[in-house]
């Protein structure tokens, strides 16, 4: 079990890192049968294959979803930091026990990046959003992200330069339609880049952990991992600020 690394916290939290029965209808199918189901199950085993040899360390990954889940719905500063705290130690783990076969290390590092963005550290979340995206250019979610901090840090500008690229790697996003055309893009969409057809992963992506009412494109199926979610890596030209010419996409400085 992933550890309560927290509990002198006095208060209605939850210290336990497991999801309770209704947590677990927004967990992923992997974190219901990681958590409910014996090793020697089919199900299990066949989770086990997708993901690869991290999945022994999963339950620390699903309790940072868990966690991030539960600051959503937490009533109180000392509750919501209290959860973040945890989401990051249990992400943080799976990071140091990170195997090169981990099929979800792109949504690991924009689950942590997410973390770091609710905690204040944009630094740090860029860091990981852009890690992401080296991993799996196709990943929507933090092209938003990355926008929304560059919005935030009064650069619509470079904001519009992170969803155009997105949208050249994924031009089917209504999300990253929507936001290209709120932050002034104008039609037609920007040309999609020729990528190379990716091997299929049988993975389901995770249940958002995030804000409701944050903007995400329709829930895949249950079953397989979309292209647009493969484990497919490439490297970007160094094009960040003076300071971190390696920095994809940093906040201004």
């Amino acid at each position: 079990m992933a550890a309560c690394t927290v509990c002198a916290h006095a208060g209605a939290v939850d210290f336990s890192s497991k999801a309770n029965a209704a947590e677990m209808l927004r967990m992923p199918p992997y974190c219901q049968v990681k958590w409910n189901s014996p090793p020697t199950s089919p199900e299990w085993k066949s989770w086990r294959d997708q993901i690869g040899s991290n999945y022994i360390d999963l339950h620390h990954y699903c309790a940072g979803l868990n966690f991030v889940n539960r600051y959503w719905g937490a009533r109180t500063p000392q509750d919501r930091g209290f959860y973040l705290q945890n989401a990051m130690n249990n992400f943080n783990y799976m990071v140091k026990a990170e195997k090169p076969d981990f099929a979800l290390r792109a949504e690991l590092y924009s689950h942590r990046g997410e973390v770091f963005k609710l905690m204040r550290k944009p630094g740090e979340a860029v860091k990981d959003f852009n890690h992401a995206l080296s991993i799996n250019p196709r990943f929507v979610k933090p092209y938003l992200q990355l926008a929304d901090l560059n919005v935030a840090g009064k650069s619509n500008a470079r904001a519009i330069e992170i969803v155009t690229e997105g949208l050249r790697h994924v031009p089917d996003s209504s999300a990253l339609q929507r936001r290209y055309l709120e932050l002034g893009g104008k039609k037609p969409f920007p040309e999609p880049v020729v990528a190379k057809a990716a091997e299929p992963v049988a993975v389901q992506p995770d249940a958002p952990a995030s804000k409701p009412e944050a903007v995400n494109d329709p829930a895949p199926s249950a079953t397989a991992l979309p292209e647009s979610e493969s484990a497919a890596q490439t490297e970007a030209a160094p094009i960040g600020t003076p300071s971190n010419p390696y920095c994809r996409f940093c906040p201004p400085e």
